[in-house]
């Protein structure tokens, strides 16, 4: 026993090994013996044979009539026990990985089981089990599982003839005839393999869409794998290898709305040209931190790098998203919708492939209930079929949505005038009240297609025409707002009555820093990892590494200064009454039929912005009047 134990530590696994069997000859029953043979097969990297040694250890213990050799039994753990937690991290993290993959030796596809099955083939999995016999390193298992499964994606854009899941199901991807679009896949693969990643994920062939399951998990998990991608191989079709500075800016690839959020999620990325060198010939490990890249992707996209990676999956930065997505396209209607699935992280929204642009309205009815964010509503252009306060295209949101709400007030200016407003005159009860009414307000939410807005509603006054090259233009003088213009291709004197609304509530009780037009904020710490070596792991520790750190959106200075220190409600009243009369973009509504839940509305679309001010002498309490909670079809 000394000998093969000093033999071990020398290095000389052959003669430890003879000495062990040598133990086991003169004893059969001691486990002690084999204890030594596992060691020695282990070290000879022989796991297989070594785990078979250590489970006659455990056997012999187990058998031992011996009360302190069953005690000393009592620090071992099983081979089975490893298996079982190596599998159970192996399913963990796939779980966060797409559900096909391509192997990049073979070129074949496989599923989870499939993948799962490849990593108890390796070497690895069977040196996990063998080397872990009286406690499990949670942490190495977890980092051998990781290693094994990254993998690379694809982002590019579709040309004809793609290979699709049931044609590659069924062969390699090596093996595929020849055409640009399979050399493209091919050479993808083949990069991926020379860059030492056993996994490749294209969207062409790792989604079968024939199965709606599968695609709609695609659509919506599609973001957080392609965060979750150790890197993103971008293909620039049309992009030559001879190209200068500026073809990024200029190619189709940056004109996709799928590939928007491809880029977004991406930690690491490499762009090739189309014959499949370096863009560039930049030679940075990611270059999303090329400073050329940087130029060209803030160009295109109109934000800077910083707010274009500070975009997290979830309902914040919702006009952002809206206005970064208004500037791309896709092939088909459904996907200008669907491809903003994942980086709204909406889950309960079915993908129906045919239902053309109500696929916008319903995954903005969708959002604006989950987040009650009134922005969704501003913008001018056609209504959709869904919702007639939602638009038929995505493109409406390419501009400003701070347009429509009431202009923020400096504080300066903001204390100079509630300094000269006349205080013998001002009503602070109906203003208080007023105020009180609109907080008590809901936020809009959908039933169906069907919308809950409250808002302030006025009346509009008959109206007059004149006709301009590109439509109508309506005027109408009222006591409320004043002389108002709408520029609209509605024939506006067939509907009455008519009536313009205030629905920018949160604007008007300063609310602007709840609404999720801020970017998020990037800069916290990550929490410190959990010590994984001699506990076990719940799946909170286990999803740490995919976690981001988010902190809550920078308020404005106004509103942190309020929250350190209560506002009076005389002076909340009087700022509440100054945000109230600045001017603000309204909507124009008609009612349309009376139920027996009430009159129903719709919105009438209109070229441009009806922007509007409330008249000095329309008093508080006509406008509290108006305060409106109305059903908008």
């Amino acid at each position: 026993m000394k000998r093969s134990r000093a033999s071990l530590v020398n290095g000389s696994w052959q003669r430890a090994l003879d000495d062990a069997n040598q133990v086991i000859k003169v004893d059969p029953s001691s486990p002690w013996g084999y204890e030594m043979k596992h060691a020695a097969l282990h070290k000879a990297g022989e796991f297989n044979n070594a785990v078979d040694a250590f489970e006659a250890m455990l056997s012999r213990i187990a058998q031992s009539p011996d009360s302190d050799v069953q005690q000393r039994g009592d620090r071992y753990i099983s081979p089975s026990t490893t298996r079982a937690t190596i599998r159970e991290i192996v399913q963990r993290t796939l779980r966060h990985s797409p559900r096909v993959l391509l192997d990049t030796t073979t070129g074949c596809l496989h599923d989870r089981a499939g993948l799962a099955s490849a990593f108890e083939s390796l070497p690895i999995f069977k040196d996990l089990v063998s080397s872990m016999t009286t406690r499990i390193d949670y942490a190495r298992i977890k980092r051998e599982v990781r290693q094994y499964f990254r993998y690379v994606m694809l982002s590019h854009k579709w040309e004809d003839n793609e290979p699709l899941f049931q044609q590659v199901i069924h062969l390699a991807v090596y093996d595929l005839e020849k055409s640009p679009t399979h050399d493209k896949l091919q050479t993808f693969c083949k990069i991926v393999r020379d860059g030492g990643f056993n996994w490749a994920w294209s969207d062409t062939c790792c989604i079968d869409r024939s199965d709606h399951f599968v695609l709609q998990e695609a659509l919506v998990a599609m973001f957080k794998w392609y965060q979750g991608a150790a890197l993103v191989v971008v293909f620039l079709r049309g992009v030559r290898s001879s190209s200068q500075l500026g073809a990024l800016v200029r190619s189709i690839w940056n004109t996709r709305a799928w590939t928007l959020q491809e880029y977004v999620a991406a930690k690491v990325v490499h762009f090739y040209t189309e014959d499949w060198t370096i863009y560039l010939n930049l030679e940075l490990p990611n270059h999303k931190e090329s400073h050329e890249v940087i130029s060209e992707m803030e160009q295109a996209t109109g934000v800077s790098a910083d707010h274009l990676m500070s975009l997290r999956p979830g309902l914040t930065s919702i006009r952002e998203k809206l206005r970064l997505a208004s500037t791309r396209q896709t092939t088909l209607v459904e996907d200008a919708a669907y491809s903003l699935l994942g980086i709204f992280s909406v889950t309960g929204l079915p993908a129906i492939y045919g239902e053309g642009e109500g696929s916008i309205g319903r995954l903005l009815a969708h959002v604006l209930t989950g987040s009650g964010d009134v922005g969704i509503l501003a913008w001018a252009g056609e209504s959709g079929s869904f919702n007639s306060c939602l638009p038929a295209h995505i493109n409406v949101f390419n501009g400003p949505a701070t347009s429509h709400f009431p202009p923020p007030i400096p504080d300066a200016e903001m204390e100079s005038i509630i300094a000269a407003s006349d205080t013998s005159s001002f009503d602070l009860d109906v203003a208080l009240s007023l105020y009180d009414r609109l907080n008590q307000l809901p936020a809009p939410w959908f039933a169906a297609s069907r919308m809950k807005l409250a808002c302030i509603a006025f009346p509009l006054q008959p109206l007059s025409c004149y006709r301009t090259r590109s439509g109508r233009v309506y005027c109408a003088d009222t006591p409320t707002f004043g002389m108002v213009k709408i520029a609209t291709r509605q024939d506006l004197s067939r509907m009455k009555p008519l009536y313009l609304i205030h629905p920018w509530l949160d604007a008007l009780l300063e609310q602007e820093s709840i609404h999720s037009d801020a970017f998020m904020e990037d800069d916290a710490a990550p929490p410190p990892s959990p010590n994984l070596d001699d506990t076990e792991i719940s799946d909170e520790e286990f999803d740490d590494h995919d976690s981001l750190p988010i902190t809550e959106p920078e308020l404005p200075s106004h509103a942190v200064a309020e929250h350190l220190v209560p506002m009076d409600r005389e002076t909340q009243a009087r700022r509440f009454v100054a945000r109230l009369r600045q001017p603000f973009g309204a909507l124009l509504l008609t009612s349309v039929a009376s139920s027996r839940r009430g009159t129903d509305y719709k919105r009438v679309a209109v070229d441009s912005l009806i922007t509007v001010q409330f008249q000095e002498n329309v008093s508080l309490a006509d406008i509290l009047d108006n305060v409106r909670t109305l059903d908008v079809l």
